[in-house]
């Protein structure tokens, strides 16, 4: 049909080809269903592959969990009901490799933690662990508002990355990126509080050291706020 001719049909209220090609879209309403049913249905599938996998039915179960939240999210944006089925997968394996990644940087965590000094060994008191919860809130408080909610949620709160994607409607790749650099902001003010201290206490001291060593902040490696001093 020619250009003339569709804009011709379309004035005199004939079909044109237009209405036809729309109406092959599936509607978003009706993928968002049949994603639920695939959930509903293929549940004990996906369990049983996530638990081969991770060798932890709590672990599988906390990940499919993730999962659903996720694709149900993510359900509008599919146009294809013949692609729901592929794309689920993807989501899927997707989801175990970010469980992946979690546990190798726990494991990381968990290392250096051993490695880190003792303080009830006489390096430190219950004292020098109240002040540097107290700097910690105060530098937490010092970062932009944003920041420091994203920061609450995903190392204090430990929200998955994944709901809370969901919930600023963004990537989960785009969240870690913003955790990643909101852990930097804090830890640059959490060193500034130690050096400002003139009192320092022995995990402000060990702080400094460890910055001091490293030679500048931007190039330490960054791990989690898990105890106080973490983040200098």
């Amino acid at each position: 049909m020619s250009l003339q001719s569709f804009v011709t049909a379309s004035s005199r209220g004939t079909p044109s080809t237009y209405p036809r090609l729309a109406a092959s879209a599936t509607p978003a309403a009706e993928i968002r269903r049949l994603v639920e049913r695939r959930l509903r249905e293929d549940r004990p599938t996906h369990l049983r592959y996530l638990v081969k996998r991770l060798r932890s039915p709590e672990d599988a179960e906390d990940v499919l969990q993730e999962f659903a939240l996720k694709v149900t999210l993510a359900a509008g944006r599919l146009t294809d009901s013949g692609k729901v089925d592929a794309w689920l997968g993807i989501a899927l394996r997707n989801a175990l490799f970010d469980r992946y990644r979690r546990n190798a940087a726990r494991a990381r965590l968990a290392n250096a933690l051993d490695a880190e000094p003792r303080y009830d060994e006489g390096n430190g008191t219950d004292d020098d662990v109240h002040r540097a919860l107290h700097c910690l809130a105060q530098a937490l408080a010092e970062l932009p508002p944003e920041t420091a909610r994203l920061l609450r949620k995903a190392e204090m709160e430990d929200v998955p990355l994944a709901a809370i994607a969901g919930e600023m409607r963004l990537t989960a790749n785009n969240v870690g990126v913003r955790v990643h650099r909101g852990r930097a902001a804090l830890r640059r003010q959490m060193l500034a509080h130690c050096q400002a201290c003139p009192e320092p206490c022995a995990l402000a001291a060990a702080a400094t050291a460890r910055a001091t060593r490293a030679g500048t902040l931007e190039h330490q490696t960054s791990t989690s706020i898990r105890s106080p001093c973490d983040a200098a």
